[in-house]
């Protein structure tokens, strides 16, 4: 068995009848604090990671499985991210991904802003978890058509590293609904880690990203 290489988080496959959307600039709450349940505390949003949508109009770090099997219905994933307030400085830092707890207070300019497509726009590609729930290709694909919730379990210092928890598939519901598997060069060995799935999103805030016009 040998693992293929990883990648990090969602990463766009294919659209509905267009390519990729323009992303939506959404905003962050000030002093808003990414935690992982039962994990990693004041982590990073960066590209990949997927979010969902309060009812304050802000967006945060979206539960998977970790959440005591209660996983949050998704609004989309980041592909991007805009400089953030950094106070200490007194100006706007670029990043790549955006920390826990900047506080921007009131100040319009300063705002945190992400740049997302929402999870409704089409299909993504994501790897698997474990090694162990399938071990072959004609196994993965006996999962289409299935559904599976995401893990944020994995989360490594300020960063998480969003896979789909196979584990969980079921024939009921779920985050997303397994659509096939990756034609990625990175599926070299299906006995191995992260074996890649295109997945779409099943439990989504459809309201959400329909009024969004798109």
């Amino acid at each position: 068995m040998a693992d293929n290489i990883s990648r990090p988080g969602f990463r766009w496959a294919k659209g509905n009848a267009h390519p990729m959307p323009s992303p939506h600039k959404v905003h962050v709450a000030t002093a808003a604090s990414f935690d992982v349940s039962g994990g990693a505390s004041n982590v990073a949003l960066r590209a990949g990671d997927p979010v969902t949508m309060l009812s304050t109009g802000t967006v945060t770090l979206c539960a998977g499985f970790e959440a005591s099997g209660t996983a949050v219905a998704v609004y989309g994933i980041v592909v991007g991210v805009a400089p953030y307030w950094d106070a200490a400085q007194g100006l706007m830092v670029p990043t790549n991904a955006l920390p826990s707890d900047v506080a921007w207070g009131t100040v319009e300019e300063r705002k945190s802003t992400l740049y997302v497509v929402p999870a409704e726009a089409g299909f993504w590609e994501i790897e698997c978890d474990d090694a162990s729930t399938a071990t072959t290709e004609a196994a993965y694909r006996a999962f289409i058509g299935e559904n599976c919730d995401h893990s944020l379990a994995g989360a490594s210092g300020t960063l998480v590293n969003p896979r789909l928890d196979i584990s969980t598939h079921v024939t009921t519901t779920a985050q997303w609904r397994i659509e096939g598997i990756s034609d990625t060069a990175d599926n070299r060995d299906f006995s191995g880690n992260y074996v890649k799935l295109i997945v779409r999103v099943n439990e989504g805030q459809a309201s959400v990203f329909t009024a969004s016009g798109i």
